[in-house]
């Protein structure tokens, strides 16, 4: 068997032996979990944490009701392949984090229960019928951060030179690439604006097409929200830095990081959620009939010391709107 590039872990250590299992209580349901990043990423992490606290509120305890089989992905081509180990190690419910990690457990599997967090376009990209009535096998939670394009272009806008265009790097690799791209070119042409767009395919093509950006008179970048973006942020994050780029994210926890602005759902309050349907598949009811959920709560979040660094003003009236300001 080939080496893959993912991380397991059971139940948040190792698995329990066979005889151990034998003397539980009960027979705990398998879960197999795809979250997104990295397992030494400190908030990455914590949306796991998140998560297990969730199924902990429904009543849902580990290795009494429920086992957690945790992969990491540390490439979008590594999904299919960690769906399938899951699944033969016993997972009798998925959830995963993301569209690619989503989309590769629908396309394995339309029998499983597939619970999906943090996927902009499931209608789009096929997980689910409609938001109301999901059908097939598949419901979760959707973050709809495509349908918030145009409030990244009027971030990008207020901080750009005048009369340049929006500057958007994105993922080639992805389901909702596209989607997300054309969401973007429609927000622009909407207040008269132009976006100029670049496509990477690896992290080693961000470095070059963010120096030729601030070339062509970039100062702030507009990033697709992404599984590979998400996970690779940071190096985003100090690539553009090194470039004197400040950049724009979708999740208000990357401001926090070094991103001049974020905003986004409330991402830890998402993940607490799949308990509740995790408690409902485990007790019959069947996905086709479980409503995807929409956020309500959003963060915007500015970076003080970056715009200082890059010595960008940030306009009073964005200052005015941000939930937090890192000083």
């Amino acid at each position: 068997m080939r080496r893959r590039e993912f991380i397991t872990l059971v139940g948040g250590a190792a698995a329990l032996p066979l005889a151990a299992q034998a003397q539980q209580p009960e027979h705990p349901t398998r879960i197999g979990l795809l979250p997104l990043g990295f397992p030494s990423n400190s908030y990455d992490q914590s949306l796991v944490e998140a998560l297990r606290q969730g199924m902990r509120k429904v009543g849902l305890i580990e290795n009494r009701n429920v086992t957690i089989d945790i992969v990491w992905v540390s490439k979008e081509t590594d999904f299919p392949d960690a769906v399938r180990e899951l699944v033969q190690r016993g997972a009798k419910l998925l959830v995963t984090a993301g569209s690619s990690a989503s989309a590769a457990a629908r396309q394995y599997t339309s029998t499983i229960p597939i619970i999906f967090v943090s996927v902009g376009n499931p209608v789009g990209i096929g997980l689910v019928q409609g938001l109301s009535r999901p059908g097939g096998n598949a419901t979760g939670l959707t973050d709809v951060l495509g349908d918030l394009s145009s409030k990244y272009v009027d971030f990008a806008l207020q901080l750009g030179k005048p009369q340049t265009p929006a500057y958007y790097l994105w993922y080639t690799e992805w389901p909702d690439r596209q989607r997300r791209l054309q969401a973007t070119e429609r927000a622009t042409q909407s207040v008269g604006a132009k976006l100029q767009s670049r496509g990477i395919r690896d992290l080693d093509e961000a470095n070059d097409v963010l120096a030729s950006m601030k070339n062509d008179g970039a100062r702030v970048i507009l990033i697709q929200p992404s599984p590979f973006t998400y996970r690779h942020r940071n190096q985003i994050i100090d690539s553009a830095m090194n470039h004197g780029l400040g950049t724009i994210f979708s999740w208000s926890f990357a401001s926090r990081e070094g991103a001049l602005i974020a905003y986004g759902p409330d991402f830890p309050y998402m993940y607490r959620r799949v308990g509740a349907y995790v408690e409902q598949i485990l007790a019959g009811v069947k996905p086709a009939d479980l409503p995807v959920e929409e956020p309500t709560k959003f963060e915007l979040v500015i970076n003080l010391h970056t715009a200082r660094a890059l010595g960008l003003a940030i306009p009073p009236t964005l200052l005015a709107l941000a939930n937090d300001v890192i000083e």
